[in-house]
């Protein structure tokens, strides 16, 4: 039985589909068999970021809605042969938690790792949470995204999901020392989760990102991702932190 786990924000626009789509790609680097859905209807990135956007055919909802069977919508992503993706549906809709639910307890057998890549809206984090075994949340230090991704751990909570962690993304340490954004204490104490993995500011993400690549191995993000991915798993690994 695999683990099924989301991805949530409290905002928009702090890079929790890119922290979704390498976490899943460290994940399968290791061997193990990954899916990553994407839940943002009529806004997705997913398709693009993994390089599948002029492959699609189906998507999240038509699998839900029966008009194909899962293995028809999952897609092979060109970044690791063990990674797939399942896409949003592009017209934005409201999903089915039960069909939802359902189709994550089949998933769940078929894999070892199943990432949601969550709306930061109500209904999907309500959805995801409803078949999710735990959460983690990605906010950057901003201190309006660490108090929207306050809001949004306590709702997780609130729906019966404990065991919640968080990624701060988008760190430049120099700000830190500046205190243009309070430090990583700060943030951890005030959102509330167990840090999983500080991600830093970094172009290496944005170009693999725009060119549908692997991470570098050479980069500082390749390691942070391995290191996230080995804690995803239950392993012994130290934080990377710049």
């Amino acid at each position: 039985m695999g683990t099924v786990t989301m991805f949530a924000s409290g905002k928009d626009g702090v890079g929790k589909s890119t922290v979704s789509l390498y976490t899943a790609a460290a994940l399968a680097s290791k061997g193990q068999e990954v899916l990553l859905v994407e839940l943002d209807s009529g806004m997705r990135s997913i398709d693009v970021m993994s390089g599948l956007y002029s492959n699609l055919v189906f998507d999240l909802g038509d699998v839900l809605e029966g008009r194909c069977d899962r293995s028809q919508a999952i897609m092979k992503s060109p970044i690791n042969p063990h990674l797939s993706i399942l896409s949003a549906p592009f017209n934005q809709g409201t999903l089915s938690a039960d069909r939802f639910m359902s189709l994550c307890q089949v998933l769940s057998t078929e894999y070892d790792h199943v990432l949601l890549d969550t709306a930061a809206v109500t209904g999907a984090i309500i959805t995801a949470a409803s078949a999710s075994m735990r959460a983690v949340v990605v906010s950057t230090p901003d201190p309006i995204c660490v108090r929207s991704s306050r809001v949004v751990a306590d709702t997780i909570y609130d729906l019966s999901l404990k065991d919640i962690r968080l990624v701060l993304n988008r760190v430049v340490p120099a700000r830190i020392k500046r205190k243009i954004v309070p430090n990583l204490d700060y943030c951890i104490d005030a959102i509330g989760a167990r840090l999983l993995g500080v991600v830093p500011e970094s172009d290496d993400i944005a170009l693999a990102c725009s060119g549908n690549e692997k991470l570098s191995k050479q980069c500082v993000s390749y390691q942070v991702f391995q290191r996230i991915a080995s804690r995803m798993n239950g392993e012994d690994a130290p934080l990377l932190i710049q």
